[in-house]
Parts: structure tokens; C-alpha cells; sequence
């Protein structure tokens, strides 16, 4: 089901079936969330060849008339925005330094019809981290030697069959990883190959045992990093 589809089911579920008489003239959802794209699209900049950087913040200006409607929406439209400008930045492979958030505001010198969208780029800076997911939680990786295994003194803790106390290694200089096998029973595999010692890709899988590691390096605003080094290293459901 395309977004138009799902968002005027859901609207219309909302504002008991009165969707279509709505948006008869004035902006039009899918207007708005093409002009956040288009910001998006023109606010991208290249890092390197796996790192392509957009704002995570993304601001809607409309005329009175078009930010009143919009505005009587609720939360449903501002979600279903958010969902399809989130699909756009999987599907053109771009990164933000957070949560994709999109707010409307009213310009009353704006005619009807007219969408203005700004984006707010982080003014304390980014700061690429890496991060490893396993079993729904997200380990942001600070330090530069991080061990994973079974063991009681592992940074990692994984408790999966076929897990070594000492299995493996992250060693990450801030800007590269490199993964390495600690002389493992089972062995550690990258991308389905089977390492000793490997560069490791900014999106690429681990395998040890029988878990499967997402390792990703994901960009963080610089205050986020610094409260991320003042915090134990543990799982978290925020970074990245």
C-alpha cells in the first residue's frame, strides 16, 4: 500500500471520513512530505563512500489557512510524514545524526497553497560512531578495545550457544574498525566469511556462535558523544 493510500485511510479514520473534503485546495499532504524531501536531498553531503550526512530536524512552514487544516490533523499526520521521509532517507542510503523529527509552523506571509521547508543542521558538530546491535539493543562503542564474548569480564555480553568466554575484539580508532578473533572455539564470521583479523565494512554482520551482530557506523551530534563518554559502556536503545 503506497502512502497516499495508508495516510488517508488513517486520516479519514480519524477525522471521521472527512479527508477528501479537506484538502479540495490549499497544500496537500504529499506536497509537503516531496518538500521535505527535496530539502533533504539538497541539504545531503557526501562524507566518504558509505557516508552520506542529512539534517535529522526538518521544519514545515505553511500559510494560515493551510497550517490550520494541517494542524486539525493531529499527531497522524505529522507520523505518516515522518514514516515516508524516513523511508527516502533508507532507500537513498543517507544517514542523520539522530531521530528524524518534522514540525509545522504557521507564515502567515505565505499564500495558500505555498510549503516553505527548513532543516536544522547540528551546530555543535558530528561525530561518527560505531554501533553494534544484537538482540534489539544497540552498543555504542567509545573506547578503543572492545571485547565481546560470554565471559563476566566481557565489555559485550553475549549468551548464545557457541559463544566464546573471549570470542572476539572491536578495535576502533575513531574513525576505522577492525574485528579480531580472539582464538575462538567456533570462529567469527564477517559478512559469512570466516576472519581472523578484518577490516570491518561501516555497515556489514557478524556472526559469532549462533548470534548475528549489525554493525553500523552511524553519525552522533557532538554533545551526544561526550555524554556517551561520561556513561559505563552498556546497551542502550538511543545511539544512532
Amino acid at each position: 500500500m503506497g502512502f497516499l493510500d495508508s495516510f488517508e485511510r488513517s486520516v479519514e479514520r480519524a477525522v471521521g471520513g472527512a479527508f477528501a473534503k479537506t484538502f479540495r485546495s490549499g497544500v496537500h499532504p504529499l506536497e509537503m512530505v516531496a518538500a521535505v524531501k527535496r530539502e533533504m536531498d539538497s541539504r545531503a553531503v557526501i562524507v566518504s563512500r558509505t557516508r552520506i550526512l542529512v539534517p535529522q530536524h526538518y521544519f514545515v512552514s505553511l500559510g494560515s489557512e493551510d497550517f490550520g487544516r494541517m494542524s486539525g490533523l493531529g499527531p497522524e499526520l505529522i507520523a505518516e510524514l515522518t514514516d515516508d521521509v524516513v523511508d527516502h532517507l533508507h532507500q537513498q542510503g543517507y544517514q542523520a545524526p539522530g531521530t528524524i523529527s518534522i514540525s509545522l509552523d504557521e507564515d502567515s506571509t505565505l499564500s495558500e497553497g505555498m510549503v516553505a521547508v527548513a532543516a536544522r543542521v547540528p551546530e555543535d558538530g558530528i561525530v561518527w560512531i560505531l554501533v553494534l546491535e544484537y538482540d534489539g539493543r544497540r552498543y555504542p562503542i567509545v573506547r578503543r578495545h572492545t571485547l565481546i564474548g560470554r565471559g563476566s569480564d566481557a565489555d559485550i555480553s553475549i549468551r548464545a550457544k557457541g559463544v566464546s568466554r573471549r570470542h572476539c575484539e572491536i578495535v576502533w580508532d575513531g574513525s576505522r574498525a577492525e574485528i579480531v578473533d580472539l582464538g575462538s572455539t567456533n570462529g567469527t564470521s564477517l559478512d559469512g566469511v570466516e576472519i581472523t583479523r578484518a577490516a570491518l565494512p561501516d555497515q556489514c554482520h557478524l556472526d559469532i556462535g549462533q548470534a548475528r551482530i549489525v554493525v553500523q557506523v552511524v553519525p552522533q551530534t557532538s554533545e551526544a558523544y561526550h555524554q556517551l563518554l561520561d556513561t559505563p559502556q552498556t546497551a542502550t536503545e538511543d545511539a544512532g
